[in-house]
């Protein structure tokens, strides 16, 4: 028998060492030194990120970094302006140094930039081209969060909230008018990435300085992306691709906050430095009692009464009664959790997100077409928010006779998401760490707990928040795309026109419930719906000339370029609702006198001249010229 306890005894002890190994291991700090192949000089700004994340970070001045992988499985890529990008496993190894080898194949590959395609050796500005296949490896429903880490220069930090774009920062922050960049998805300007499928995507260029982004002129001072959709491939026959991912989110480790004992002998810390005793000497307070030292209640409600114990008559069950219409009436028990809530715990948690995308592309001698269908879901890792969006997309290109190309690029989308709230004093996740660890989730009977009770603060319970505001709503609809006409003028000069825009249309429904269980309670319940719309449109109207005479080559370009754009809003809220079935939610239900308002988005024109010319000698030698005029609704004629 002793031998068997042994055995048993070493068994679990081998286990739990096992089990402490790989709980270690999960997540480990690499760090390391990136050099140059040839010279061996280490390289200041290059990008090193976790591969299938959006973990990233960039060398100093000394090519060092410290990057934090989730283990050693993980797969480090490192990406650098004129280097070869260079992917290295993690293994057992802590210490990583990488070398790169300097990019030489890839100086003739054609770029899409200003209105117009360039070999990148003959490019005079700052601009990077992003990989878009590493872009999509990594599981999100924006395009914009996808593009951390992707491109040198160019800072992407986003709040995590399902389907929220991300703030993209290519020159920093020098301005205070705004420091987003602008965005030209197949030549339609606009604000954002907003609601496209990175599937759909064929290339991405980043226009960093003013050399290579004034071609768009004003709004171009924050820099310029430009996207590029797919289309099939001329004589490449019909292909249909399928591909889908299921993940999970982790919910990340939390906030480290202190137990009720803690909390409530920081508070006696407070009251005694501050001088707040009482004629014994100790401080007092509504739920602690007073004395040497705090003690827990264990009640922190039970009627009025506060900082009640155990044997108390008021504490009774039987007097537990809720009257939601009007709680001052209510008699709520509220029992201490001596042991601690954890609010994070409550309000966060792993959650799953999946993808299934569908393509289908074609071509024959004189047509191309691409058909792509996406559906994506993701549960937000705060309680009851979500992010669904369907995408369809359609390019198609015809040529006449060899000379005329006509075609179109159409997307179409919809996506449906309940996010976070904002409220005067904070949110879901600050209240997950400003709400007092002794107060319960629900009280006696189920029904939600809170600070009522005195001396705990004003903070609400954020898990009552989520669940009442699971059934709030707002719906965005986006059409993006445009139609376009080139034709092949004489030997070297090409015409092209292209007509597009942009319509976007949302709605949105919000209930807000009476509350009982809070320090500061909503007396009422109300239901608010609102929309709003907006729509602009693009024409422009260029002539290229391209023509090479021995080792000298001339790219140039003019043209036109007219935009309008316009909008509407408008929201009502009624308050007193007798009944907060969904079902009833509308704004004719409601009791109390109906609010309005809204207004229009001031319409805007903007008219524009352009021109640029490139020049190049035996590819060694570089000259571009560019100029623009714009012209603008909001200032008077004298400008």
């Amino acid at each position: 028998m002793p031998s068997t306890l042994t055995a048993v005894r070493s068994w679990l002890i081998a286990c739990l060492l096992l089990f402490s190994t790989i709980t270690f291991a999960q997540q480990k700090t690499v760090t390391g030194k990136i050099t140059g192949d040839k010279d061996k000089q280490p390289i200041f700004g290059a990008t090193v990120s976790v591969k299938g994340t959006n973990t990233a970070t960039q060398t100093n001045a000394d090519g060092t970094y410290t990057i934090t992988v989730p283990g050693s499985n993980s797969v480090l890529v490192v990406t650098f302006v004129g280097f070869e990008t260079v992917e290295m496993p993690v293994g057992s190894k802590s210490v990583l140094d990488i070398s790169l080898k300097d990019r030489t194949t890839t100086l003739t590959d054609v770029v899409v930039t200003g209105y117009s395609s360039q070999a990148k050796k003959d490019i005079t500005g700052s601009v990077s081209v992003v990989k878009v296949a590493d872009m999509v490896a990594v599981p999100s429903g924006s395009a914009e969060q996808q593009l951390q880490g992707r491109a040198a220069g160019v800072t992407v930090t986003g709040s995590g909230q399902p389907g929220e774009g991300a703030s993209v920062r290519i020159r920093g922050f020098g301005s205070l008018s705004g420091n987003n960049p602008l965005y030209v998805i197949d030549g339609v300007q606009t604000d954002n990435l907003g609601e496209i499928n990175s599937n759909d995507i064929e290339s991405i260029q980043v226009l960093k300085d003013a050399a290579s982004a004034s071609i768009y002129g004003s709004k171009a001072s924050n820099g310029v992306i430009i996207v590029t959709t797919k289309k099939g491939k001329l004589g490449g026959g019909v292909k249909v691709n399928y591909d889908s991912y299921y993940g999970v989110q982790s919910r990340g480790k939390g906030f480290d906050l202190l137990t009720p004992q803690e909390n409530a002998n920081l508070t006696w810390l407070a009251l005694r430095n501050s001088g707040q005793i009482e004629p014994n000497g100790n401080p007092q307070h509504p739920q602690y009692g007073t004395g040497v030292n705090p003690v827990l209640p264990d009640y922190l409600l039970a009627g009025s009464l506060y900082g009640v114990f155990e044997g108390n008559p008021a504490a009774d069950p039987t007097k537990y009664f809720l009257n939601q219409d009007d709680p001052n009436s209510s008699y709520l028990i509220h029992r201490a959790n001596k042991a601690g809530t954890n609010w994070y715990n409550e309000v966060f948690s792993a959650q799953p997100l999946t993808s299934h995308n569908l393509s289908v592309t074609g071509g024959g001698a004189a047509s191309r077409f691409y058909l792509g269908l996406n559906y994506f879901d993701q549960k937000g890792t705060v309680m009851t928010t979500f992010y669904k969006r369907y995408t369809v997309r359609a390019n198609s290109e015809f040529t006449v006779k060899n000379r005329i190309r006509i075609g179109e690029n159409f997307q179409m989308s919809y996506s449906n998401n309940i996010r976070i709230g904002n409220q005067s004093e904070g949110n879901e996740i600050s209240l997950s760490y400003r709400i007092q660890p002794i107060v319960p989730v629900y009280d006696i009977a189920g029904n939600f707990g809170g600070q009522k009770g005195a001396g705990l603060g004003n903070a609400l319970n954020p898990v009552a928040y989520r669940i009442r505001a699971k059934d709030n709503r707002s719906n965005d609809y986006k059409f993006l795309g445009n139609v376009y006409a080139e034709v092949d003028l004489f030997k070297h000069f090409t015409a092209r026109t292209s007509f597009g825009g942009e319509q976007y249309l949302n709605n949105y429904y919000y209930y807000g419930f009476k509350s009982y269980e809070n320090a500061e309670n909503n007396s009422t319940n109300e239901y608010q719906e609102g929309s709003s719309m907006f729509r602009s449109w693009i024409l422009t109207n260029q002539l290229s000339y391209k023509q090479t005479f021995g080792e000298h080559s001339i790219n140039a370009l003019a043209g036109t370029e007219a935009i309008e754009d316009w909008g509407r809003s408008i929201f009502a809220k009624r308050l007193g609702y007798f009944v907060d079935d969904p079902n009833y939610r509308a704004l004719a239900t409601g009791s109390g006198v109906q609010t309005n308002d809204g207004g229009p988005y001031a319409q805007r024109a903007r008219f524009s001249l352009f021109a640029k010319a490139d020049y190049a000698y035996a590819d060694k030698f570089l000259a571009s010229a560019t100029v623009r005029r714009d012209g603008s609704s909001v200032f008077g004629e004298e400008f």
